[in-house]
């Protein structure tokens, strides 16, 4: 495990360091049980105990996941969180289900190496093959739909990809040691009633919902602020400790509806509509969105003797990254705040979104204040967008990355690039290659040093007011820039 020894996880372990969890797994030889760092279980002796990367690791050399911890419900794992790109994204493609259908042979040419490559950097950073990763993770997540969510054995055996209730009973009884409904008893069920008539974003009886957990600390308040200031007109809606957007999933429409809890603790994620049957990948989209697995103290440790950003962390400790849930509405966006105002900009993609979007049903999104989805590249192709208020200049770039957008091979693009694409069109200079870094993209350390709102927040901290000179000084900010700039922005509350 990177930056981690036996020595350093049993330490951890014995003081159950919340900043350890979901970075490794401690496994008991005695009991053949898997915990997390944090579990509350007596700690075992030293010699009694090995430690892998992974709870699918850990599922693969024989140990059962502890009932009481719920290994399956950590924050996400190193090769979730960009150890090694290549497996990174191998990692989200297997938990959406490419090995469900397709070989290893077919996902290692989706990313553009070989096979055997492939097998060997995916060993080496998550300690099991990408099948053994894949079995492992269907048991996870279906002992997660079964705790977080409301979904019926039989919806779950289907979502986790078992094939039949059948399969799915054996299997969770093989590696749990307990048939799936054992795993409901306990807890307790949800007491929604039918939505209140002054409340469209109460739950429902027939709603969907899906608990996700966020490592600790989690700024839910200032991750609301972000979306609220941002939120697209008819495409989303940001109440308090709410955020609804309506989505597609291939043909299938959906409303989704975000409680954040009042102990910051995590998100309830209500969906609503046909598209909801894609709950996992909804989740995962969720996740990447909120940044909910950011393991924050240890990104912000990088920063406690820096005078800027010290300052700023203390104040407000765990700040997220705000990602996107479409990469296309994101580089969208991008071009359209270029040189202009947030507001501006929100103005400009409302109008797109109310012209060219698709419409949702009624009986859906009624008194939501959501009504369309985002076009997607192919509604938006050889459309005149001049006339909502841009320039010919303007309105170019956005056909040139509609066009990029549009090609089918986009979506298997590795975001390197995804960037010298981008690069490529005229129009896009390095603050929208940088923004698209840092929500799209998800790289931690995408820094767009030129930013206005950065720039000033620098200087009030008594740090540079030039682009050049912030962006020599983020070179010891680096791997995890993109959380500075958060921070930075963070220091204009109040502003305007």
């Amino acid at each position: 495990m990177e930056q981690l020894n036996n020595d350093i996880c049993y330490q951890a372990l014995k003081t159950r360091d919340r900043r350890f969890d979901g970075r490794f797994y401690t496994a008991v030889l005695t009991t053949g049980i898997f915990c997390r760092p944090i579990c509350p279980a007596v700690t075992p002796k030293r010699a009694n105990v090995e430690f892998y990367p992974s709870a699918e690791a850990a599922i693969a050399h024989g140990f059962r996941p502890c009932l009481r911890c719920r290994p399956e419900a950590a924050p996400g794992s190193p090769a979730s969180a960009g150890v090694h790109a290549t497996v990174a994204r191998a990692v989200r493609l297997i938990d959406q289900g490419v090995l469900e259908t397709g070989s290893i042979a077919d996902l290692a040419e989706r990313l553009g190496v070989g096979d055997r490559h492939l097998r060997r950097i995916f060993k080496e950073h998550t300690g099991v093959t990408p099948q053994e990763h894949a079995k492992a993770r269907r048991l996870l997540r279906a002992r997660q739909l079964i705790v977080d969510s409301n979904l019926s054995m039989i919806e779950i055996a289907d979502i986790a990809g078992f094939g039949s209730l059948r399969r799915f009973n054996d299997a969770m009884k093989q590696a749990y040691g307990q048939a799936p409904t054992a795993f409901r008893r306990g807890v307790k069920p949800r007491t929604s009633s039918p939505a209140k008539d002054d409340d469209p974003f109460a739950p429902r009886n027939d709603d969907l919902v899906l608990r996700l957990r966020a490592r600790q600390p989690f700024d839910a308040e200032y991750l609301l602020a972000f979306f609220r200031a941002r939120a697209i007109p008819g495409l989303e809606a940001v109440r308090d400790r709410i955020y609804a957007r309506g989505f597609a999933m291939g043909d299938q429409v959906g409303l989704m509806i975000c409680h954040f809890s009042p102990d910051q603790s995590g998100v309830e994620v209500i969906l609503r509509g046909p598209a909801r049957e894609a709950v996992l990948e909804i989740g995962a989209r969720v996740r990447r969105l909120f940044d909910l697995d950011a393991d924050v103290p240890s990104i912000t440790a990088q920063f406690s003797d820096d005078a800027l950003l010290a300052p700023l962390i203390e104040k407000r400790p765990g700040l997220r990254v705000p990602g996107c849930w479409d990469r296309f509405e994101l580089a969208m966006r991008a071009v359209l705040g270029q040189q202009v105002s947030v507001a501006a900009a929100r103005t400009l993609a409302g109008r797109i979104v109310a012209r060219f979007g698709r419409a949702l049903p009624d009986d859906l999104v009624t008194r939501t204040g959501v009504t369309h989805l985002f076009p997607a590249p192919a509604q938006l192709a050889n459309q005149e967008l001049i006339s909502i208020g841009l320039t010919t200049r303007r309105a170019q770039t956005l056909a040139d990355v509609t066009d990029l957008f549009a090609d089918p091979g986009c979506d298997q693009k590795a975001g390197e690039t995804l960037i010298a694409d981008l690069t490529a069109i005229k129009g896009i200079g390095p603050w929208t290659l940088n923004y698209f870094g840092l929500r799209g993209l998800g790289d931690p350390d995408a820094f767009p040093a030129a930013d206005l709102g950065i720039l000033k927040a620098s200087s009030m901290g008594g740090g540079p007011d030039k682009a050049k000179a912030l962006d020599a000084l983020s070179e010891s900010w680096r791997p995890w820039r993109a959380y500075a700039a958060q921070y930075l922005w963070s220091a204009l509350e109040g502003e305007g």
